[in-house]
């Protein structure tokens, strides 16, 4: 299980970057919103453009499972994966 949740963590962070390759002013961070213990880590993306939050993901990290989000005026769908979501969050900026 380790594994799994070193690389969802990679692959979010690579596609962060991406993102963030495309917006200059873009700036993110992640948080770690809640731990149990038994496995079950909520992690929170927060990501600003000129210092003003535009976005707000929250997902379970060891199945990638997005709780919920807000981006900008991207149009909301659940249930959705972090991976999912964030290619959704890079389209949307390159239209």
């Amino acid at each position: 299980m380790q594994e799994v949740t070193e690389e969802n963590k990679v692959i979010v962070r690579d596609m962060l970057q991406r993102l963030a390759e495309l917006i200059p002013s873009l700036t993110w961070r992640i948080n770690n919103s809640y731990t149990d213990g038994l496995e079950n880590t909520v992690l929170e993306i927060l990501i600003f453009e000129d210092k003003t939050q535009t976005g707000r993901i929250a997902f379970q990290l060891e199945d990638g499972h997005v709780i919920n989000y807000r981006y900008k005026n991207l149009e909301k769908r659940l249930p959705v994966d972090i991976v999912d979501m964030l290619l959704d969050v890079i389209s949307f900026e390159m239209e």
